[in-house]
């Protein structure tokens, strides 16, 4: 019969258990595990005279220096782990038996698996045998679930396969590939020896799970309860040194204690293995943690530089600044941003962030902290190799590498994996001597295959797939990351306090009319067939263009930056019909332009380019945007009117931007129909409604908060959207509709409802919309509170009056408060914006991780509001 452990069939444990009775039982197996010698012990020791095992060779070098962990063990949860002790000492207790016979190959790994029973009385119809693909392990013999296709036959001794299968067993077990002994090395003396194959197992089973004492285990618990950094801090007093002036900084008497004890394991680990990773959840305080980081090394003298998104650099500015909260730190780090990673980019920058790749190889020792590391997860990247290969493999000086991110993995394992390749400059090896592992490459594979897995389970929980990780997977994450959830830190320190988190209100709306257009669908109809001006390469000589390798093939090029176009256009749809209809615009200038070149030549036939070529990196949507002109006709790139013409495509080139060129008129013209209905709507006073029916319900969305009484007067919201076009779209639209004290801040400038003017700088912007946490939390006052039980938000509205007779300039952020902040995801990083109480999202941005970290904005640590 089959047994393939996934279905209604008998698996090998139970078929082992009901079929065997008094006799003779051998194995062989490629690979097996103390849970399933045990279950041997237990279930037919007590009936089996004799035991004959032929096992695969799980010391060989080739399978590295874990593997046999793996092998000994292969439940590795938090649960089996307290059953490991007793499995051990049963199994070793089987093996001890003189009726138990274990041989291995060498050198040669057995792959064979088979089971064989021979009853005492030669009784055919009670011997059986099982073959197939079963391991003797726990997944194997099905004592837990297993996601491999396992497939077997099993059948009596009646059959006649059994006898053929007997003599194949007979035959490798007296062959000279099936050993008694083993060649190992003797750790002391690193030379080989022979060893008794069966002695050396037991040892080794014994060596890594032996019995602990009561006073080993309650050392153990208070070793992992109070950090691994207590045994090392006792032998380390420059240690206890430095952290001792650390403790004796604001930044540091700033921190919870559980971001303190994050700090202790972040240094800890930066010295043990030059690399950590502050994976903390959104809201937790990783920008303050990472600065007392900073500030403990550069006191030993380090040389720290933050590389940090561009969005980024007023959040790191500000603790650079006179009068922030930390000012009396004198921290002296240098700011870079991730879009710096080239040659141009870095070494021209001339600004009093300077701090060339000449600096890099200095022998100063430097720490490099990476704030939302999650960006640098692509390997094959340009930033990432830039980084890997112009700075860390040529760095001479000791260097240290702290990672920030909430979100370290994004779209695999392999994500992470990336990270962490950065602490080891590359080096897979990197981290063998110092935690033992051998390979993160094959490490991260194997764990992502696992993962593979457990997603196709039917109802996969996190618990399942935690244990099926490889046990050095934990033991990496545990030397590298300090990663702690909302949950956790409740369970640490029970007297904080987060918002009450509600359920989002999802609501799905667009414009129902555009113009002539009665629906999305007869919208997206009309798309211009190939925006052909973006790809002239399409009507040169095919054969030419085939003979290119696919770096060099402008048409392969062209095609996929057509496909990009296509989706960013359906994108900036999702967000607004105004952001359509400014890319459709900008897209319908360009096939003109593409048009008025080709009649230009064919009047003067003077030689003429058909496009530019660009190695500018596009990193968002709003870059594609920008750099949209420079995909313009008549520049760089390689494509020749004149060589479309030998083609002889020309006119098929002219026809083909012509039918673009009608089609996106067409589009122009029914969204410049609809702009005109939405101007005239401005014209009525105190009008609140609109044409534009994703509009309308921000609108009554906006009015619905402030009239609820039950939100505590709390005006504030925050609206996120994709896109800078939607973003001034709406915040034109609501201040035509009369709302006031509104802001928008995108990456490239800013402004507000109290000026005409734009600024590049947003702080003082969301100091004015989050006044309690970015300006009385966050900077320095000389302020004392009346009262000595005070909770914070009642100190914050006595400040306000001490502010108005201390800093009249200060106060006057507050005369002109922000209640509305319409932003680009420039925001949706890093900021602490706990004043509001509610997020919108205009549109769903197309990377899950981005709303996650939208709402991290308001759902943090500290926040004045019960509930967000």
């Amino acid at each position: 019969m089959l047994i393939d452990n996934n279905n209604n069939n008998p698996s090998i444990q139970k078929w082992i258990k009901h079929n065997t009775s008094e006799g003779i039982f051998n194995t062989v197996t490629g690979y097996f595990t103390i849970g399933a010698l045990a279950f041997l012990s237990r279930e037919i020791n007590d009936k089996v005279n004799k035991f004959n095992f032929i096992l695969g060779d799980f010391v060989h070098d080739d399978l590295g220096k874990e593997h046999g962990v793996d092998l000994l063990n292969e439940n590795i949860s938090a649960e089996g782990a307290f059953q490991l002790s007793t499995l051990a000492q049963k199994a070793v207790n089987f093996l001890n038996q003189d009726k138990v016979v274990v041989k291995t190959f060498e050198p040669n790994f057995c792959h064979a698996k088979a089971y064989m029973f021979q009853d005492n009385n030669n009784s055919k119809k009670d011997s059986y045998f099982i073959t197939g693909s079963s391991n003797l392990t726990e997944a194997g013999i099905g004592l837990r679930k297993n996601q491999n296709e396992e497939l077997n036959i099993a059948d009596t001794g009646m059959s006649a396969q059994f006898n053929e299968i007997e003599k194949w067993f007979d035959r490798i077990w007296t062959s000279d590939k099936a050993k008694t002994h083993i060649t190992v090395t003797n750790p002391t003396t690193e030379k080989q020896e022979k060893k008794h194959f069966k002695n050396f197992l037991i040892e080794e089973i014994q060596k890594i799970f032996r019995q602990y004492t009561p006073y080993e285990v309650f050392y153990k618990i208070l070793f992992e309860l109070f950090g691994k950094e207590i045994l090392i801090e006792q032998e380390d007093k420059e240690f206890n040194h430095q952290m001792g002036k650390l403790h004796n900084t604001k930044v540091y008497q700033s921190l919870y204690p559980f971001q303190k004890r994050g700090v202790h394991a972040l240094v800890k680990m930066l010295l043990n293995y030059n690399g950590a990773i502050l994976g903390d959840a959104v809201g937790l305080g990783k920008t303050w943690s990472a600065l007392a980081v900073i500030k403990y090394f550069e006191m030993r003298g380090y040389t720290s530089v933050v590389l940090c998104p561009k969005k980024l650099q007023q959040n790191w500015e500000k603790f650079l600044e006179e009068g922030n909260l930390f000012s009396k730190d004198n921290f002296d780090y240098k700011i870079r941003f991730h879009t710096d990673l080239q040659d141009e980019r870095w070494n021209r920058y001339t600004g009093k962030q300077k701090f060339n790749i000449e600096d890099f190889t200095s022998d100063k020792p430097k720490l490099l902290v990476i704030d939302e590391s999650h960006n640098l997860r692509n390997d094959k990247s340009n930033r990432y190799k830039f980084l890997l290969n112009e700075f860390l493999q040529k760095a001479s000086g000791e260097v240290k590498i702290l990672m920030l991110s909430a979100t370290p993995i994004n779209n695999s394992l392999i994500d992470i994996r990336n990270q962490l390749r950065l602490i080891t400059q590359g080096n897979d090896q990197g981290f063998y001597d110092s935690i033992g592992i051998r390979n993160i490459d094959y490490l991260f594979r194997r764990a992502q295959h696992r993962f593979n897995e457990w997603r196709e389970l039917p109802n996969p929980t996190i618990g399942e797939f935690i244990k099926m990780l490889p046990s050095e997977f934990f033991r990496l994450t545990d030397s590298l990351v300090v990663a702690r959830t909302r949950k956790i830190i409740k369970g640490l320190q029970s007297d904080l306090v987060f918002p009450k988190v509600e359920k989002p209100d999802n609501v799905f709306v667009t414009p129902s009319e555009i113009g002539n257009f009665e629906s999305f669908d007869e919208l997206y109809d009309h798309f211009p067939e190939m925006l052909s001006g973006y790809q002239p390469s399409a009507f040169l000589n095919g054969d030419e263009e085939f003979k290119k390798s696919i770096l060099e093939n402008e048409r392969q090029r062209d095609f996929f930056l057509v496909k990009m176009m296509y989706i960013l256009m359906v994108k900036r749809l999702e967000s607004s019909w105004y952001s359509f209809y400014q890319t459709v615009s900008r897209v319908l200038a360009h096939h003109q332009n593409a048009l008025n070149r080709i009649l230009e030549y064919q009047k003067t036939k003077k030689e003429m380019e058909a496009g530019e070529d660009s190695d500018e990196v596009l990193e968002d949507d709003d870059d594609v945007m920008d750099q949209l002109d420079q995909y313009t006709l008549g520049k760089k790139r390689l494509t020749k009117l004149s060589d479309i013409e030998k083609a002889g495509n020309l006119e098929i080139y002219k026809k083909k931007l012509k039918e673009d060129i009608d089609r996106l008129e067409l589009l122009v013209s029914n969204l410049g129909r609809f702009e005109k209905q939405i101007e005239k709507e401005t014209d009525i006073p105190n009008n609140k409604s609109s044409k534009d029916s994703k509009l309308e319900v921000l609108i009554d969305k906006i009015n619905k908060k402030r009239a609820n009484p039950a939100n505590n007067n709390n005006l504030k919201v925050v609206i996120f959207t994709a896109y800078k076009d939607t973003g001034e779209y709406l915040f034109s639209q609501l201040k035509k509709r009369g709302f006031q004290q509104m802001a928008f801040v995108s990456g490239d400038y800013s402004r507000t409802t109290y000026s005409e003017h734009t600024s590049k700088k947003y702080e003082p912007i969301l100091q004015q919309f989050a006044p309690f946490t970015k300006l009385f939390k966050e900077m320095e006052w000389s302020y004392n509170p009346s009262g000595a039980f005070m909770n914070e938000w009642n100190m914050f509205q006595e400040w306000q009056g001490w502010l108005k007779e201390n800093s009249p300039k200060d106060y006057e952020k507050l005369t002109q408060p922000i209640d509305i902040l319409i932003a680009t995801d420039a925001l949706s990083e890093g900021q602490n914006l706990q004043d509001s109480d509610m997020v919108m999202n205009y549109d769903i941005h197309w990377n899950p991780v981005r709303i996650i970290q939208r709402m991290g904005r308001i759902d943090r640590l500290g926040s004045p509001n019960d509930a967000v």
